[in-house]
């Protein structure tokens, strides 16, 4: 009798910012998996205490789990081999900075560019719909009409409306990018010859929307073309990617770059909407967002500043000073709550960082 191993089952979709951040992960571990295709009807997660942000993952044991960044640490914790966080300190933390600049800031552009340019709203509403299609009996346009109502809803509560998308792009989405692929291109991955929990952050986005919705591919390729070869890396992982790490010593001017363009917009926001309960994004040209922060957010934050007391040193100030950031942490270390232990079944009762509509 033949024995096949035992899988991981991903419950979310193939052009999931959060879901390709998983299935990467799994890649990289060598872990076997499949896609059980799910746009959020799940009621065995939801019984469980999930509020509906995709992916699931359901382990060879058969719990299931959720939240991206939870999630991996949760795996890298049993994975020690092939571990995705950084040996030293202070760049392990600049790590986490960069993961939790992926998933509070980035996937404000990756869905505002998919819901609000025609020709991603096409290509988007189909990928999805179909793969939904699995899960919810109903006819293909009938699906796609609710999955872009959904979509389109959420879009005001993340800042991003038609007036504004385009500021987003220019102002935004254009320097992180081009940043990126400048420091990509000379070092393969952002902390050395191999990829952490923020390059597989950054490549969910990456993937499933920045190198796959047709405007945003064709902006890409004008704009930051390395981006490109750093996605496909990923894509088919190897064993060149079991380098070494940068040190506090020998980070390099470009990842200082880096940091500095998650410091224009998103640190500045983050750190008064957390506190006042929303903060204005000046974009440039006079084009403004207001974006109000959640629960999940102020979570998320609270975590941060409390890696950041655990990982403070005048190495690390002496780095977020040299990009521009430090006052973003070490001015609120009062929010600081306590970093969680990565053994534990990941499941938060709050895991969207926004509210699909």
């Amino acid at each position: 009798m033949t024995t096949f191993p035992v899988y991981y089952v991903v419950h979310g979709l193939t052009v999931s910012y959060f879901t390709r951040k998983i299935t990467a992960h799994l890649d990289h571990l060598r872990a076997p998996w499949w896609l059980d295709p799910s746009i959020g009807a799940n009621p065995k997660a939801r019984a469980l205490g999930w509020n509906g942000g995709i992916p699931v993952i359901t382990t060879p044991a058969g719990e299931m789990i959720w939240d991206s960044t939870a999630v991996l640490l949760h795996l890298d914790a049993h994975h020690p081999g092939r571990t995705i966080l950084p040996e030293d300190p202070v760049v392990r933390f600049l790590a986490f900075v960069l993961d939790d600049f992926s998933d509070e800031w980035l996937y404000r552009h990756a869905v505002g560019t998919r819901w609000l340019y025609e020709e991603n709203v096409v290509s988007g509403s189909w990928d999805i719909s179909r793969e939904g299609s699995l899960e919810i009996a109903t006819d293909i346009e009938s699906l796609r009409r609710l999955v872009t109502e959904a979509m389109t809803a959420c879009l005001p509560r993340l800042g991003v409306t038609p007036h504004n998308i385009q500021a987003w792009v220019n102002e935004s989405l254009v320097p992180w990018q081009a940043t990126l692929a400048s420091h990509v291109a000379a070092h393969g991955y952002l902390f050395g010859n191999r990829p952490s929990l923020a390059d597989f952050a950054l490549f969910g986005g990456n993937a499933a929307h920045f190198i796959n919705d047709p405007w945003c591919r064709r902006l890409t390729e004008r704009v930051a073309p390395p981006i490109i070869p750093y996605t496909h890396r990923m894509m088919r992982p190897g064993p060149d990617q079991l380098g070494e790490w940068f040190s506090d010593a020998t980070i390099p001017d470009s990842l200082i770059a880096v940091l500095a363009e998650a410091g224009r917009h998103y640190l500045p926001w983050v750190a008064s909407a957390t506190v006042d309960g929303a903060a204005t994004v000046a974009l440039g040209n006079g084009v403004v967002a207001e974006v109000s922060s959640t629960n999940f957010l102020n979570q998320a934050r609270g975590i941060m500043l409390a890696r950041y007391v655990e990982a403070r040193s005048p190495e690390l100030d002496a780095i977020l000073e040299r990009a521009g950031i430090l006052s973003h942490f070490a001015d609120h270390v009062d929010q600081a709550t306590s970093v969680p232990t990565p053994a534990p079944l990941p499941r938060p009762s709050d895991n969207q960082p926004y509210p699909a509509g």
